[in-house]
């Protein structure tokens, strides 16, 4: 009878281990999978940038109030 009582414990105990490792392991991935969506969108916020400035052949000269002379 007590055998029997302790291995309810355990098991009750153990299944309490698992769902909190559970949890842990789930809110782990998710945080690594918003991180990577993050990234990814400032990638394709600076590709954005990137093909803008690039198309445009007079940036230069309107940026030229901006833009630091090199000393040479």
């Amino acid at each position: 009878m007590m055998l029997a009582r302790i291995k309810i414990y355990l098991l009750g105990v153990a299944a309490f281990v698992a769902t909190v490792f559970g949890i842990y392991l789930k809110g782990k991935r998710d945080a690594e999978t918003q991180h990577a969506r993050r990234r990814v969108e400032a990638m394709k916020t600076a590709k954005d940038v990137r093909d803008e400035i690039q198309d445009d052949p007079y940036f230069v000269d309107r940026a030229q109030r901006w833009v630091r002379k090199d000393k040479r």
